[in-house]
């Protein structure tokens, strides 16, 4: 786990626990249940947005790259360098 916003930020009150976000492995094999006995290709899969409302994944994308104007004021060659105290964006780099 990183420390970020939500896990070891310097202000968070809250300890977590490694456990806090893990999944628990499947008890059974569901490959039966999958069509043919495998995973659909990803661009079949459904996606659902943060309202929990089917979307594409070309909407999803292209509402996520308007959000990104709006939270991170890097360009798309930079990547955002974040404060590990505070989990918060720093500052921009070349990517």
């Amino acid at each position: 786990m990183e420390p970020g916003a939500h896990i070891s930020a310097r202000d968070n009150v809250v300890k977590h626990d490694r456990t806090d976000f893990e999944v628990p492995l499947m008890e059974k094999d569901f490959a039966e249940l999958l069509p043919r006995g495998k995973m659909p290709l990803a661009n079949r899969l459904p996606v659902l947005n943060l309202f929990n409302q089917a979307v594409s994944l070309g909407g999803l994308k292209a509402a996520g790259a308007k959000l990104r104007q709006d939270v991170i004021g890097c360009n798309e060659t930079k990547i955002v360098v974040v404060d590990h105290g505070t989990g918060l964006p720093r500052s921009c780099i070349a990517f």
